[in-house]
């Protein structure tokens, strides 16, 4: 589990973990060069129970804290979970019967719901029967990390891009690397929650931010053999879907017309079929 300033949440996400009917875990907190007071907090945390290990490093973004963690896992499966999420006391019970029952498969998600800074259920994720996971990935990253388990020989071989232009979109790049090697397997339950908040990176990513992300994410896709081999005709799908999510983010700021228009002419040289897309003509509604 990653952590980056979050002194104040980290215990009451802990408890919940340690709060899990299956008792068979450990428990690794990553400290990503925090400048309050987390790491006092999460070792004075792991002196209460000795499933709970805690390594620090400097900050480097939460994909290359997943890695620090992952190198130093000994489970046969790893679950990349968010600090300030709430996990529910089945999360890993489920999984465990799930991969029990069905060889130890390689990749395997839960459900979840997104909770209001009020309680409120916001949105339950859970019905995963309208497609595949391998296929609906290619449209949209509907998975959190919290969502899902790697068996870790799988996640050695797949770590997360450490690279910061890929910053809150490092989660989803990795989800397709694995579904173009194996298949997502499924459980509808919901199993933990994400708490929506202010401060949630992808609420608060700039524009700049999006546009040099997404135009490293389609360079990545577009480059990886194994995607192109599981996914041959969605290659130029995907490229050309991020170059219109870059051109809606920079028409919705009202004063990025040539980058906007830009974007708008690579996402129809990736793929010519994105005219009829309902995000590039959002983003000529908004652009004029």
């Amino acid at each position: 589990m990653p952590c980056y300033n979050r002194a104040d949440i980290l215990a009451a996400t802990v408890e919940t973990i340690l709060q899990q009917q299956e008792t068979d875990f450990e428990l690794l907190l990553i400290d990503d060069g925090s400048r309050d007071q987390t790491l006092a907090v999460a070792r004075e945390i792991a002196t209460t129970d000795a499933r709970i290990r805690v390594f620090t490093q400097a900050n480097a973004e939460r994909g290359a804290a997943r890695n620090h963690g992952l190198r130093q896992a000994k489970g046969q499966y790893v679950n990349y979970f968010d600090c300030d999420d709430e996990m529910y006391p089945r999360h890993l019970r489920a999984v465990r019967e799930y991969v029990s029952q069905h060889d130890q498969v390689e990749v395997v998600h839960v459900g979840y719901e997104i909770i209001a800074d009020d309680g409120q259920v916001l949105a339950q994720v859970k019905d995963f029967s309208r497609q595949t996971t391998n296929e609906a990935l290619l449209h949209d990253n509907f998975l959190a990390c919290n969502s899902v388990f790697v068996r870790r020989d799988v996640a050695l071989d797949n770590p997360f891009v450490e690279d910061r232009r890929l910053a809150s979109a490092e989660d989803w790049e990795l989800w397709l690397r694995i579904a173009s090697q194996y298949t997502f397997h499924s459980i509808e339950e919901c199993t933990f929650c994400l708490r929506e908040h202010d401060g949630r990176s992808l609420n608060t990513i700039a524009p700049d931010a999006i546009r040099v992300r997404d135009e490293f994410f389609a360079e990545l896709m577009a480059g990886n053999k194994n995607f192109a081999r599981r996914y041959p005709k969605q290659v130029d799908y995907f490229v050309a879907n991020r170059y219109t999510f870059i051109t809606l983010t920079l028409a919705l700021t009202k004063t990025r017309r040539l980058d906007t228009l830009r974007y708008l002419a690579k996402a129809v040289q990736a793929d010519p079929t994105v005219l009829w897309r309902r995000r590039f003509l959002a983003s000529l509604k908004h652009l004029f």
